[in-house]
């Protein structure tokens, strides 16, 4: 039982379910835009096609992001699972972008009518499956600390949006006002850009060598500084590859301590740290000598 549950609860078992969801839900949408005869649902068709792209790159980076260090990539292949939280960013930017253009383009036209009532029932169906989608991925990406895999859990948040102006659209059109269909798709195009925008804000950081929350550089410097043998953090930097972390720490320690006990101090400190600390990769120590005027 635990088995199954480990084998279930990973990245890529969340990328699978995603992609197989959002195959299923396409063709619905698919048949309830085009043959139910709601504009809405024709745009989270191609919403649906493109996270089926998405949900494709976020497979391929985590496939690279296992890849063990190199000659060329010392430090691993973690950014792999960065660059494919990057495209699942700008795939939710392009999705934001059509539908809010198709629901101008319906608006200035004119062409719009009152769906058929299965519209109704896919657009809910679709809202249930994303929102379950949602919270599963989430909880996976937070576990796992995977970039990929939170950006497809956002990109799930992002439909939940989608589909739930596609359903008040719908819902308003079939009472006799089909104007409020393609105004539905407007009023979502705005929630998936603002997704979007945050994302790709996000990942540039992290690819940049952007430095983590300050709670998590508080916690490492707090834990090599308890440690007896060390006499103060000069400075403690950090850079992200990934979900994984890698940490320069400056420590001082007695000043008449051989070359030999300072390494020793140095490589306690590391081992403490990567130990307690499952996303942090390596910790490269250097060693100054402690004056009592610091």
């Amino acid at each position: 039982m635990t088995s199954l549950k480990s084998k279930i609860n990973t990245p890529e078992s969340s990328t699978k379910l995603s992609l197989i969801s959002n195959i299923i839900l396409l063709i619905l949408k698919f048949y309830g835009g085009f043959f139910g005869g709601s504009r809405a649902l024709i745009a989270d068709c191609i919403n649906s096609l493109l996270d089926i792209i998405a949900n494709s790159a976020v497979w391929i980076g985590l496939k690279l992001a296992k890849k063990p260090a190199d000659e060329d990539h010392p430090y691993g292949h973690g950014n792999a699972d960065v660059i494919a939280a990057s495209f699942v960013a700008v795939i939710i930017l392009i999705t934001g972008v059509y539908i809010g253009y198709d629901s101008i383009h319906v608006i200035i036209d004119g062409h719009y009518a009152a769906p058929k009532y299965y519209a109704t029932l896919i657009a809910f169906f679709t809202i249930v499956v994303k929102l379950v989608l949602y919270t599963y991925t989430k909880r996976i990406g937070i576990r796992f600390k995977s970039a990929a895999v939170l950006a497809n859990a956002y990109d799930h948040k992002s439909d939940v949006y989608a589909s739930s102006g596609a359903l008040f659209g719908i819902f308003i059109s079939q009472i006799g006002y089909p104007l409020l269909d393609p105004i539905g798709g407007l009023w979502v195009s705005f929630f998936i850009l603002r997704n979007a925008i945050n994302l790709i804000r996000d990942n540039i950081h992290t690819l940049m060598s952007g430095a983590p929350d300050r709670e998590m550089i508080k916690r490492i410097t707090k834990t090599a500084d308890e440690i007896k043998e060390v006499r103060g953090i000069n400075t403690t930097r950090i850079r992200t590859l990934g979900s994984k972390h890698f940490v320069d720490l400056e420590i001082f320690v007695e000043k008449d301590l051989s070359v030999f006990e300072g390494h020793k101090i140095a490589h306690m400190v590391r081992d403490i740290l990567v130990a307690k600390y499952d996303d942090i990769s390596d910790v490269m120590v250097h060693v100054e000598p402690y004056r009592e005027t610091q």
